[in-house]
Order: structure tokens, then sequence, then C-alpha cells
């Protein structure tokens, strides 16, 4: 998928070059990323989890027009995400998000300044443990998945950026995976043994913005 996501950028780079009529914009906003651990039973006590994290993001946005209805775009998030768990987990570890870009098709309803975006989404992840007696095995390293999103657009007063949107999108990430082995502290206080345990998750992520930008 990012490859694919790479050569689509270029291609909208090549189009713009060829005087396509777009935009390039800035775009901030709040994001709620919530999501729900499974621990597989087949590797130990069948267990289930969930919670949620908010934080403001940025990003940088491309934009050309694929007809007169259609406008293809590639959305960039340049900032690092990092997750931690709660430091009193007996399994305290963090994930790092990082490199996430959206390729989105947007169409406008009618004459109206609402429009709908469909598109994918796909970033590289990272997990590690800040637990001595916690081995990470395995993991997934790609945070991906489908976009829907749906917002409004108007004209800007200012002379250099002249649109100005308002923005919701809602991202339904693909399972999560990671495998672990929690070893068992002995009497002297060295790690030996322990339990290996599958846990799986599903994450989803909404975000409201606003944006800026200039058309060319």
């Amino acid at each position: 998928m990012k490859k694919i996501i790479t050569i689509l950028f270029g291609s909208l780079l090549f189009i713009s070059a060829a005087n396509a009529a777009g935009m390039i914009g800035i775009k901030g906003g709040i994001g709620t990323l919530e999501g729900e651990r499974t621990q597989d039973a087949s590797h130990g006590t069948a267990t289930k989890a969930s919670g949620s994290i908010d934080n403001e993001y940025a990003s940088i946005f491309l934009e050309v027009e694929a007809g007169s209805m259609i406008s293809l775009g590639l959305e960039y998030v340049p900032l690092e995400a990092k997750i931690d768990t709660e430091d009193t987990t007996n399994a305290d570890s963090m994930a790092t998000v990082k490199d996430f870009k959206t390729i989105y098709a947007l169409v406008p309803f009618g004459s109206t300044p609402v429009y709908g975006k469909i598109g994918y989404s796909h970033a590289d992840l990272s997990v590690k443990t800040n637990y001595d007696a916690t081995t990470i095995n395995s993991s997934s390293d790609t945070l991906e998945g489908p976009m829907l999103g749906v917002g409004v657009q108007f004209d800007n007063v200012l002379p250099f950026l002249d649109v100005v949107r308002i923005e919701g999108n809602y991202h339904k990430f693909d399972e999560l995976k990671i495998t672990t082995t929690n070893l068992v502290t002995n009497a002297d206080g060295s790690y030996g043994g322990g339990q290996t345990t599958e846990k799986k998750g599903e994450a989803e992520l909404m975000t409201l913005s606003i944006s800026l930008a200039k058309s060319f």
C-alpha cells in the first residue's frame, strides 16, 4: 500500500505540473483515537480492554481536479504520534505512529458548499516495551484502513489563502496483532520462564479540522 500511495502522490504532482486546477493547503484539528484489545484465549486468559486518546494534529495536502465533479488528493501528517500505556501496568509499552498519509477522492454535493470524501490511510507503526520483563516477539508494522469524511468549503478573504474548509473524518483501521512474552521474576531478582500471549486490536479515528488553502 505504501508503494501505491507513493505512485499516486507522484501522479498528483505530475497532474499539478500540467496546470490542472487544484489547491494546496494546511490543516489543523483534533482527533480522537479509540481502540479495543482482545487477548487470544489459546495463548493465555481471554481478556478485553478498551480506551481512547485525544490529541491535536496538523497536516498538509495537495488536491487536483480530475473532472468537473471530482478531485483527487493526498494528505500528509509530518508529525509523529506516540501512544504510551500507563506506567503502572506490568507490561509498559509504547507505539509510535509516523508518516500518516491519506489518498482520497472529493465530490461536491451539487452547488452547495458541502462535499463528501472517501479515501484510504496508511502509516508506519512500531512498538517497543519499556519493561525489562516483557519481550515483544512480533507486532503489526502498519496502521491502515478506509476513510470517510464530510465538510463545507467557503471562500476566504485573505489574498494568499482563498479557500477555507471545516471538515470531519472517520478512519477505520485494519486489525492489529502483537505477540509478547512476559517473563517470571525469580527470587533473586532475575528473569526466567515466562508466558507468551497474543493480543489483537481494532482502532478507529475521528477528526475535526479546519483547513486553509490556496487554489491554482
